[in-house]
């Protein structure tokens, strides 16, 4: 049964929900107006018999004020009630005692009645005084043919309204499930589609409801997974690019030294070595990257002097700033605390950025590296002396092998993954690197490592 609900369309599934919730309610619409109409007729009847017992009440007045007691009224009555047909409620007449003296069930003679039985029943005076208590007859059985149409045209009544209620919640059900069931048949569609690597595509939000709201969040899930696609295709471009061109040189090397065009050199040899190098460092970049990304990338925090990392980078990269004619400006604060960090993954992302710096200021030029604390982290930027970054790249520039000069050429060094591994090591230390034109000119690189992570 499971199977084959299964197998039914969710429209369907639907509609049949709304029917079988509307068919059960009025089941129980039914079933409670038919009780409710028994039970007021039961009432009805029972406050009836009391109207009806005034005139005996009347007589039993009588009674009593002429003979003074009950006596003898019990021979007189007593057989005749015996005759009656079977009754709901006996008649009952109780002295001002609550005994039992006459009544149309002979069990109930002699029996004493509660207050609660008393207070029902319709009391006998005499002279302000209660001397009984009257307790009128309910007839048993089938209501009269009367009661039985009214009760039966009631139950009509509640069939027709209902049938007239499924319908109209048949037809509000099927409009409403046509509703819900398109844009869920349209994001079917597109998921599909994606699911056979066609380019994502968009659905048509009409609602700010739920659905409205799963068509944006996929909208912008098909967005983010067609840039992911692009950034894909373009890191495999960039990749081949940058491996073919160190292979490309060392080729065109060997085939000169194995074809005897040339003798062998050490210069040729230090070119052969040179690109070597960078493809062993480009496929060092890369692991690193590849690391980053799949949460595996190791850091080991050591309690390190912030300082001490600053001084150890300024004295690696001062023999290439000289040989570049660019001069470096430290503003490093006095009050810079030990920091668990990596020092090692510190000094490399201080190495990337000094770097970048240093391809992008001209000879003659400045560097300005300041560190200081603030708000329980340490910041630290490098500012070049270059003509900044375009508005355009400044969104860009931590991606992986984005260059903004789109020419691809080397001449302004690097692999174009400097950036994307500094980036990646500073989210690695809980840290953040972002990048702005500085506004006394050139382009500003800024990080935080926090003191605790």
């Amino acid at each position: 049964m499971r199977a084959l609900w299964q197998r039914i369309p969710f429209t369907y599934q639907l509609i049949g929900a709304f029917a079988v919730a509307t068919i059960c309610a009025i089941a129980i619409v039914y079933a409670f107006a038919d009780w409710s109409i028994q039970e007021r007729f039961r009432t009805y009847r029972a406050r009836a018999a009391t109207l009806q017992a005034r005139p005996l009440q009347r007589f039993l007045t009588s009674y009593y004020y002429r003979f003074g007691s009950w006596e003898g009224l019990s021979e007189l009555l007593n057989p005749q009630l015996q005759e009656l047909p079977p009754l709901e409620q006996p008649l009952v007449i109780a002295d001002a005692t609550g005994l039992v003296f006459i009544s149309s069930d002979p069990r109930l003679l002699g029996r004493r009645l509660s207050e609660r039985d008393l207070s029902a029943g319709v009391p006998i005076r005499v002279r302000g005084e209660r001397v009984g208590t009257l307790i009128m007859a309910v007839p048993a059985g089938t209501f009269n043919p009367l009661e039985q149409a009214f009760s039966q045209s009631v139950r009509d009544s509640i069939l027709l309204a209902g049938a007239i209620a499924l319908i109209i919640a048949l037809g509000l059900g099927i409009l409403f499930v046509r509703r819900l069931a398109r844009p869920l048949a349209e994001l079917r569609v597109a998921a599909e589609q994606i699911s056979q690597g066609r380019s994502p595509p968009r659905v048509h939000i009409t609602s700010n409801d739920e659905l409205g709201r799963l068509g944006q969040t996929f909208n912008q899930m098909a967005e983010s997974l067609q840039r992911s696609e692009e950034l894909r295709r373009q890191l495999i471009l960039d990749i081949a690019h940058e491996l073919r061109n160190p292979l490309m040189v060392q080729q065109s090397h060997l085939e000169l030294l194995l074809d005897n065009v040339v003798p062998p050199t050490p210069e040729q040899l230090q070119t052969i070595y040179e690109q070597n190098l960078l493809l062993g460092r480009l496929v060092r970049d890369l692991q690193l990257l590849a690391l980053a990304d799949a949460g595996e990338l190791q850091i080991v925090r050591i309690p390190t002097p912030f300082r001490e990392i600053l001084q150890r980078v300024i004295a690696h990269i001062h023999p290439t700033l000289e040989e570049k004619q660019i001069a470096l400006e430290s503003q490093i604060a006095d009050d810079l605390p030990t920091v668990a960090v990596d020092p090692q993954r510190i000094e490399q992302v201080l190495l990337n950025l000094l770097d970048n710096a240093c391809r992008y200021t001209p000879p003659g030029g400045k560097i300005v590296l300041s560190a200081y604390r603030e708000d329980n982290a340490v910041h630290v930027s490098v500012r070049d002396g270059g003509p900044g970054i375009a508005s355009e790249d400044l969104p860009h520039i931590f991606e992986r092998f984005y260059r903004g000069d789109k020419s691809r050429a080397r001449s302004s060094g690097g692999t174009g993954l400097g950036l994307s591994i500094a980036k990646a090591l500073i989210e690695a230390h809980g840290g953040r690197i972002w990048a702005e034109n500085a506004p006394q000119g050139g382009a500003c690189l800024r990080f935080t490592v926090p003191l605790s992570s």
